[in-house]
């Protein structure tokens, strides 16, 4: 479903266009700047510097010059506005010095080296930030991977192989172990385990009997099975996914950048200080003077507008983004920092977020009269041959405990069910406690009150006990919820998993808005309809089932795994195995706008003091090394204070 823009606010023109409009821009001002470099290593003349900088002024700066005026027809200013201004003050200034036969009077004899070295790093800065924009878009790579190819087309005589998207409803296919679905369907015979985890995002193999669903693109662990067509490859959940990530673009334009609130602010400072200044000179010299006072205005509206305002956001971004990537944060979006500090609502998946994403052995639970040894040799026996997540997690803990199990002599699998092995003699059985129950095993009645997934374990008909299988919380889970809780950030818990699992981890910490079972469209609606009530939402996940709600949300975080392949698709990556990132994002974010507000003042102040300095202590001395150096001064300046952040601070 399509999502209602709420309250969007006005966004400067310059940052709709494409960044290949200020790429070439930058590169042809940047040209010119050196080429004026070169020049004054020889007799130059500054009719030459007129014609290099008028060439800048046409070709170059015409594209802030279009953005300020359609800004300023909606009654904004901003960044395009103060450098037209900039630019064309300082080259207006230039020309009538060179031109007139009686130049007006200012602090410099020229700015045209100011003004070219000023609109080429706006460019540049310019073009960053919009490419920075176009980056939130929808980066898809490797997309077709998912899509099962072909099926076996079964017509009740004949097998045959045919590609997936000739399948039609009522068709018949052959699924074999290891092979993904072709359609959506309906089992009609047979039963196995499907992982399901692509489109549910349970780690666990689901167990599928005659009359149950199955979807394209999950993978048939067991055995053969019979599946009626519902739904081809081009109308499966599959195909959904595929189409709105493909179709989805992120909801970006509604960010307003602190260089855009600082431009308006500066261009309202240096037009007024610009006026007082020239009001000031002609108190004292005379109205009379006007205009061969005018050069006053011309150089404080050109040389007031701090150069080092271009990189008041840009350099803080940069350090805080190495600092963090240094510790597992990949923040590929930088104004995703500012919708998670602002969103109201956060969307958490469980397996794989709040979760590690794999089981492990959480207890052990043997009979009387039974050992602990004797119980994890039995199940480690009987899953040794067995691959799934159960098989891994037992195979883990046996190892942990130095436990060797004796070889299988046969193995009898019942696909998501259980397993019977004989091993010297013995007859084991492992699985789940319905099927135990129903291969006439005795159960104590303790055991059906056990919440978490477990495998019950039993030899030659004797009940030994069972062990306890978890999906362990990452680290800091319950200290992360309670801070966000803090800061009132409404949090919701979404996950495919089944409701007991779902309702565990959610009591466990302490979030009271679960939802269970959720596919992965139902997760995407959920966040668009909230999104269309006016709420900034952020969703936190892991797993190509979430994608669509990443992209959905107003900013996308997912945990980095080993399965991940959309690395690109969203704005923040985490490869850590703690939770505790997503409290220290918000530190950083609060750190970097600090310095960048910092930045901006620093800025202007200093800019302001040394084109004051200019004007009254260094008339008609000041060249170009004056005013290119004292912009570059401020620059550095704001460069070092930026490098504070390479400082991580992880409260």
């Amino acid at each position: 479903m399509e999502e209602n823009t709420v309250n969007t606010p006005f966004i400067s023109s310059a940052l709709r266009r494409s960044s290949e409009a200020y790429a070439y821009r930058f590169y042809l001002s940047g040209g010119l700047f050196f080429l004026m470099l070169f020049l004054l290593c020889f007799h130059y003349s500054e009719v030459g510097f007129f014609i290099v900088v008028l060439i800048s002024a046409i070709f170059c700066a015409d594209i802030f010059v279009r953005s300020a005026w359609e800004d300023l027809w909606h009654g904004e200013t901003g960044f395009p506005l103060l450098v037209s201004v900039a630019v064309y003050a300082g080259f207006f200034y230039s020309a009538l010095h060179t031109f007139l036969t009686r130049p007006i009077r200012g602090p410099v004899t020229e700015l045209y080296l100011y003004v070219s070295a000023f609109l080429t790093l706006a460019l540049w800065a310019q073009r960053r930030r919009v490419w920075e924009r176009e980056r939130a878009g929808v980066y898809i790579k490797k997309i077709n991977d998912f899509l099962p190819k072909a099926g076996r087309k079964y017509d009740g005589r004949l097998v045959r192989k045919v590609f997936a998207d000739e399948l039609i409803p009522g068709d018949e296919v052959i699924v074999r172990p290891g092979e993904r679905l072709p359609c959506d369907g309906v089992i009609r015979k047979g039963q196995t385990a499907i992982d399901e985890e692509l489109i549910t995002g349970n780690m666990l193999p689901a167990y599928k009997r005659v009359g149950n669903p199955v979807y394209a693109g999950t993978v048939n662990k067991s055995s053969d099975i019979y599946v009626t067509v519902t739904n081809p490859l081009s109308s499966s959940v599959l195909m959904g996914i595929m189409d709105a990530v493909q179709q989805s673009e992120k909801r970006r334009s509604t960010f307003t950048t602190d260089l855009d609130i600082y431009s308006s602010c500066t261009f309202l400072a240096v037009v007024g200080v610009s006026i007082a200044n020239y009001a000031g000179v002609l108190y004292r010299s005379g109205f009379a003077s006007w205009w061969q006072e005018s050069g006053t205005l011309l150089v404080f509206l050109s040389l007031c507008t701090p150069l080092g305002l271009l990189f008041a956001d840009l350099f803080p971004f940069f350090f805080a983004k190495r600092s963090s990537q240094a510790h597992g944060i990949h923040i590929q979006n930088r104004y995703a920092l500012d919708q998670l500090a602002e969103a109201e609502a956060i969307f958490l998946d469980k397996t794989g977020t709040l979760t590690y994403g794999h089981l492990t052995v959480h207890g052990v639970y043997p009979s009387a009269f039974v050992k602990e040894h004797e119980l994890v040799e039995a199940v480690a026996c009987a899953e040794q041959q067995a691959n799934g997540p159960f098989a891994q997690a037992v195979a883990a803990y046996a190892k942990a405990k130095q436990i060797v199990p004796p070889p299988n002599d046969s193995l009898d699998m019942m696909p998501g069910t259980g397993i019977r092995a004989t091993s010297q003699g013995h007859t084991i059985l492992a699985g789940r406690l319905q099927w135990i129950e129903e291969q006439g095993v005795l159960l104590p009645a303790q055991i059906y009150q056990e919440k978490e997934t477990l495998i019950c374990v039993a030899k030659d008909g004797k009940y030994l006990g069972y062990l306890t299988l978890s999906d362990a919380l990452r680290p800091g889970a319950k200290e992360v919820i309670n801070a966000l809780k803090q800061r009132e950030k409404s949090l919701l818990l979404l996950s495919g998993d089944n409701e007991p699992a779902v309702n565990a981890v959610a009591d466990e910490l302490g979030i009271e808005k679960r939802n269970s079972n959720v596919l992965p469209k139902t997760k995407a609606e959920i966040i668009a309809n909230m999104r269309a009530l006016g709420k900034k939402v952020v969703m936190v996940g892991d797993g190509f089932n979430d994608i669509i709600a990443l992209l959905r949300a107003d900013a996308g975080i997912a945990f980095s795994s080993s399965k991940n392949v959309y690395n690109n698709w969203v704005d923040i990556l985490i490869s850590r195995r703690d939770l505790y990132p997503l409290v220290e994002m918000l530190e950083i974010r609060r750190r970097t706008r600090h310095i960048s507000h910092m930045n901006a003042v620093l800025a202007f102040i200093l800019n302001m003091g040394w084109v004051e300095f200019l004007c009254w202590h260094g008339k008609q001395m000041s060249d170009w090394r004056w005013t290119l150096g004292g912009s570059l001064a401020v620059v550095l300046l704001i460069f070092f204070n930026s490098m504070r952040l390479l400082k991580y601070n992880d409260k």
